[in-house]
């Protein structure tokens, strides 16, 4: 399918969003912590302070902090003391000069889970788009991919787009439940889409695969959308698992 990405006269797709040093991901948090070991403000020995704590200091939710300080407990760098609290071990410095270098396996790890998460539940939401979605809607759609090849010309960041694209499928759904089980877990899904993985390849896919998903729903053809939705998932997954070529 081909869509001809005009310009419409109401600009209807979601305004970029600047990026707010609020808006962390539990890598990010990872990297602060580090970078208070590395400057001493944490030192050997020394007592994180309280998970609620660190989530109102780096304004994030407290799941965010907890992933944080598993991936640095499971690496050695801190220590959970049961009943007593975190603390900072004795680490190679070497595990401190790249702050991302060892999250990337744990970080890959746990999207296997989001992705096999996604593909049992997504494929059926697409497949209930294709029967309630308006014309409108389809319309957004069209122009949220549109504005993704026009950041990948541009060699600009598309997960917000990636973003708004599968959540207006939820919309389109007209399921109140699904909606909810969706705006509950969104934080979580949202991870499969960090920037942290994002690749050419994976950004040229995900456009593919959306115009795919279209296709199907624009005919009102459940199976299909299914079929594409499902097919795209899939299609995510082995670019994130597979080196970029």
């Amino acid at each position: 399918m081909e869509i001809q990405c005009v310009q419409p006269k109401e600009d209807r797709s979601p305004p970029d969003k600047p990026v707010s040093k609020k808006k962390y991901l539990y890598k990010d948090i990872v990297e602060q912590i580090q970078e208070m070991i590395q400057k001493g403000d944490l030192k050997i020995g020394d007592k994180i302070p309280p998970e609620r704590t660190l989530a109102e200091t780096f304004r994030v939710s407290r799941n965010c902090v907890r992933q944080a300080v598993q991936a640095l407990s499971e690496k050695g760098i801190l220590e959970s003391r049961r009943g007593d609290g975190t603390y900072v071990c004795a680490v190679d410095p070497s595990l401190l000069v790249d702050p991302f270098a060892f999250v990337i396996h744990a970080e890959k790890d746990r999207l296997r889970d989001i992705l096999e998460f996604r593909l049992l539940l997504e494929p059926q939401v697409a497949y209930l788009a294709a029967k309630n979605i308006t014309l409108e809607e389809l319309d957004r759609l069209k122009i949220i991919v549109c504005d993704q090849e026009r950041k990948i010309l541009a060699g600009e960041t598309d997960s917000d787009l990636d973003q708004t694209f599968h959540e207006q499928i939820i919309q389109a759904s007209k399921n109140k439940v699904v909606q909810e089980v969706f705006n509950t877990i969104n934080e979580i899904l949202n991870e499969s889409r960090s920037e942290f993985l994002q690749s050419g390849s994976r950004r040229k896919a995900s456009v593919v695969g959306h115009l795919k998903i279209i296709d199907a729903l624009e005919s009102r053809d459940p199976d299909m959308a299914y079929q594409a939705m499902k097919e795209h998932i899939l299609r995510v997954e082995k670019t994130v698992f597979e080196p970029d070529t």
